[in-house]
């Protein structure tokens, strides 16, 4: 005789336990078009009554296959933790997932990873990567997760436009767009700001080792070098406050030291003919200020990757 928790047990009960029944019961191009945000797979299992680890194996080979048509299937789970797409191109590119065996191509995919860690720019792009360097020098960190890390951050509801950019440039790297939420501060005061998080990935490892060394961000002169005019822009799209009445710039850099304003300040003398002063409020914060004449240099420099929506942070 059945009570009422046998019956919830029989109705929750999984009929699909393996990838054959899966692969014969369902069309995965079709479950593959349900899957655009984290947490959708889990909601699928539990709708269809499918098992969630098999429902993702079935998923990701599905995916890969459509890729790559004519790979075997035994290397599919040998390629299960690349799930870019872009990513899976340029791993195939640079190895011969074709040739390899399976136990082989399993040790490429580890020393990818490895790879990445050490050199994101084999899978970022240029514009990803300034994006990166000018956010994290500015209101973005890099948070140590497990094996791998991810990248976060957050501008207030004035900045969503900004946020929202910055979100499409990264969002192969996301499985759920910007959030909002209170950000709360000491004085009793909170901002309503749009939050951007990625999935973590060995991408990030790299940014995280370069700016928390002693798990604290810095800058380093190491860090300053790898700044373009366009990974300064989005430093002064993030940091940058412009004074429309005597037409200069304050890079607000309060989470920095004096000794790394100095290199700041030598850094921006030295490879781009700037001279800002390094100035001291409310008893601890630094900051830089960009003469008139300054500013107007600096904005030549950047201007033309300003996006749209922030433009008033160089006077426009």
């Amino acid at each position: 005789m059945f009570n009422q928790k046998n019956i919830l047990s029989l109705n929750n009960e999984e009929k699909i336990k393996d990838l054959p029944s899966l692969r014969r019961e369902f069309d995965l191009n079709r479950l593959n078009e349900r899957v655009t945000k984290r947490g959708d797979v889990e909601e699928i299992s539990k709708k269809l009554k499918i098992n969630r680890t098999v429902l993702s194996r079935g998923l990701y080979e599905n995916r890969i296959l459509s890729i790559f048509p004519d790979l075997n299937k035994s290397k599919v789970v040998s390629m299960s933790t690349i799930w870019l797409e872009r990513e899976l191109k340029v791993f195939s590119g640079i190895y011969d997932i074709q040739r390899l065996s399976t136990r082989k191509l399993y040790k490429k995919v580890k020393e990818w990873r490895r790879r990445l860690k050490l050199n994101p720019r084999l899978l970022l792009t240029d514009s990803q990567h300034d994006l990166i360097i000018g956010s994290i020098l500015g209101d973005g960190y890099v948070r140590k997760r497990d094996k791998n890390c991810n990248f976060r951050v957050g501008h207030s509801d004035k900045q969503k436009e900004y946020l929202l950019w910055k979100y499409m440039t990264l969002k192969e790297f996301t499985s759920s767009e910007p959030k909002f939420s209170l950000r709360r501060f000491k004085e009793n005061k909170s901002i309503k700001t749009l939050e951007l998080s990625t999935f973590t990935h060995p991408v990030f490892s790299y940014y995280r080792r370069l700016f928390y060394p002693n798990e604290k961000k810095i800058v380093s002169r190491k860090i300053l070098n790898l700044l373009t005019p366009r990974s300064l822009a989005y430093w002064v799209c993030d940091d940058g406050s412009y004074n429309n009445r005597q037409g200069y710039i304050v890079l607000c850099t309060n989470s920095y030291n004096l000794e790394e304003h100095e290199i700041m300040r030598k850094y921006f003398q030295e490879v781009w003919d700037l001279d800002p002063t390094i100035g001291f409020r409310d008893g601890k914060y630094y900051y830089l200020r960009f003469k008139q004449e300054d500013s107007k240099r600096l904005i030549s420099i950047i201007k033309q990757f300003i996006p749209e929506g922030i433009e008033y942070k160089i006077g426009k």
